[in-house]
C-alpha cells in the first residue's frame, strides 16, 4: 500500500474554465501533514469546475474495479465553442519502492450521449536527482504505447488484447488506462515497481477519494435524502438515508451505517453541544431480492429529548453528512476529500474552527469551495485560491500579503479596488441593480 497526495490540478476547456491551475503546498518533507485548500470567488466563476474535475477523475480511475461510465450529456462539460477539454493531475506517491512524481493527463470529447476520452497519458518519475520521466501508458487516436512498447511492436496475442480493450473503452465511455480488462496486459508488461505505482493510484488513492458535490447536497437541503459519507477501515463510499420517513437497508449496509454513527457521535457532541444521533431500530424484513433488511430511523437526541433527525437544521445535517469524511482527513494521510459549498448552512464561526483544527492537526487533504469569508481569517494564505474573471487564467493566489495582513480584508479590498495581477470580481453597480428591479416591476399585462 502507498500514500498518494494531489500536488496540482490543471483544467483546460471544462465548463467555464478555458485554462486554470490549482496547486497544493505539499512535498515529500511535509508528506504526512494535512493540506486544507479553500477555493473562493464570484458565483459562476469556476469554483465547482474543480469539484467536477475530481468527479471525472474518480469515475475514470474507478474503471480498475467497476468500469463506471463517464457523465451523461445532461449538461455540457466542454466549454462552448470548443471540441476538446482536458485535465492534468500531478500526484506525489510514497510506497515501499520509494518516492515518485506521477502525472495523469486525459483529454475528452462529447458525442450525442456522453463525454469520452480521446487521449490518456500516465507517466512517472522517481524522486532522485537525474531521474527522467517514464511512460507507463499512452493512448492517442490510433497510437497505443505501454512503457516503451508501441502497439505495432507487441506480439499478436498482446496486440489483440489491447485493441479489444481500446474498442471497449470507447464504446463503454470509460477509461482505457484504468480499464479492468487491461490489467492482465499491464501486469505482464510493467515492472513490479510500476505495477505497484499504478495500483497506488487506481486502488489506494481511489478508495480514499471522496467527492461531495451539489447534487447530493441539494437533496439534503430539501430534506429528501441524506448521503452519509462513509470512511471506515473496511468500508468507503456513501450510504443514502431517507429523511422523509423510515429507511430500509440491507443488513450489512445498516451495520456499516451504525459504525459510522458511532464514529460520528464521538465528534458530534464537541461540535454541537449535547447533540447525539440515536438509532431507532424498527424491524427486520425481507427485501425484494430475498436478502435480509432492516427498517430503522435516526433520532437526534439532546438530553432526554428525542426527535426525528430531519427536524435538525440544514447546517447540522450537512455537518453530520460529511463528518466521517472529515474525520478521515484528520486521521488518514491517504484521504483526499473534495466538497462543494462546504459552508452551506453552517455557522461561520464553527466552520472556521473545524477547518483550523483539521489544518493544524490533520494528515490528509481537504479541498473545498465556499462563499463564507470567515475561513480567510483562519487558513494560511498559501492554502487559498481565488477565481478571476479571466477564462484563460481562472485561478490565482493573492499577492502582496504579509503575515500581519488579514486575508479577508485583502480579498475584499481586491474586489473593490483591484490591485491584483488578475481581476477577481466582475463589477456590479447598485445603481444598475436598483434600476433593473424597478423596470422588472413595471406592469406589462
Amino acid at each position: 500500500m502507498g500514500i498518494v497526495k494531489i500536488k496540482k490540478v490543471t483544467v483546460h476547456n471544462l465548463k467555464n474554465v478555458r485554462d486554470g491551475e490549482i496547486s497544493l503546498s505539499v512535498d515529500f518533507d511535509s508528506f504526512l501533514q494535512s493540506k486544507v485548500v479553500g477555493i473562493y470567488g464570484q458565483n459562476g466563476s469556476g469554483k465547482t469546475t474543480i469539484v467536477d474535475a475530481f468527479s471525472l477523475l474518480k469515475t475514470l480511475i474507478s474503471g480498475w474495479i467497476s468500469n463506471e461510465k463517464l457523465q451523461l450529456r445532461e449538461k455540457r462539460f466542454i466549454t462552448a465553442g470548443e471540441e476538446t477539454a482536458s485535465l492534468d493531475f500531478d500526484f506525489l506517491v510514497q510506497n515501499e519502492f520509494g518516492e515518485f512524481f506521477v502525472n495523469y493527463f486525459v483529454a475528452f470529447q462529447e458525442d450525442d450521449e456522453r463525454i469520452y476520452t480521446t487521449i490518456e497519458k500516465l507517466s512517472y518519475r522517481e524522486n532522485e536527482k537525474g531521474k527522467r520521466s517514464k511512460t507507463l501508458i499512452c493512448k492517442e487516436e490510433d497510437v497505443v504505447q505501454i512503457r516503451t512498447t508501441s502497439l505495432k511492436d507487441m506480439n499478436e496475442k498482446l496486440r489483440v488484447k489491447v485493441m479489444v480493450v481500446r474498442a471497449m473503452a470507447q464504446k463503454e465511455h470509460v477509461s482505457f488506462a484504468f480499464h479492468k480488462d487491461l490489467k492482465p496486459v499491464l501486469q505482464e508488461m510493467l515492472s513490479e515497481m510500476e505495477w505497484h505505482l499504478l495500483n497506488n493510484i487506481a486502488l489506494d488513492f481511489n478508495r480514499d477519494l471522496h467527492v461531495i458535490n451539489n447534487q447530493s447536497i441539494g437533496l439534503l437541503m430539501m430534506k429528501y435524502i441524506m448521503p452519509f459519507s462513509v470512511h471506515l477501515e473496511k468500508s468507503r463510499g456513501f450510504i443514502p438515508y431517507d429523511l422523509e420517513g423510515t429507511s430500509l437497508l440491507q443488513k450489512d449496509r445498516f451495520e456499516v451505517l451504525c459504525k459510522v454513527i458511532d464514529q460520528t457521535n464521538k465528534v458530534l457532541s464537541t461540535i454541537i453541544p449535547e447533540l447525539m444521533i440515536k438509532i431507532h431500530f424498527i424491524t427486520e424484513q425481507t427485501l425484494d431480492n430475498g436478502e435480509k433488511g432492516v427498517r430503522f430511523e435516526f433520532l437526534s437526541k439532546r438530553g432526554e429529548c428525542e426527535l426525528p433527525l430531519r427536524t435538525e437544521s440544514e447546517g447540522i445535517l450537512k455537518i453530520i453528512s460529511v463528518l466521517s469524511a472529515l474525520i478521515a482527513v484528520y486521521n488518514n494521510p491517504n484521504a483526499c476529500v473534495v466538497i462543494d459549498e462546504l459552508d452551506s448552512g453552517v455557522f461561520e464561526y464553527l466552520l472556521g474552527e473545524l477547518l483550523m483544527v483539521i489544518d493544524e492537526g490533520g494528515k490528509g487533504q481537504l479541498i473545498f469551495t465556499s462563499h463564507n469569508l470567515r475561513v480567510l481569517e483562519v487558513l494560511p494564505i498559501k492554502n487559498l485560491w481565488f477565481t478571476t474573471v479571466n477564462e484563460q487564467h481562472r485561478y490565482v493566489q493573492l499577492k502582496g500579503i504579509k503575515e500581519v495582513n488579514n486575508a479577508r480584508d485583502v480579498y475584499l479590498r481586491a474586489v473593490q479596488l483591484g490591485g491584483q495581477a488578475e481581476e477577481i470580481y466582475k463589477e456590479t453597480k447598485t445603481f444598475n441593480i436598483k434600476r433593473a428591479f424597478r423596470k422588472a416591476g413595471v406592469r406589462n399585462d
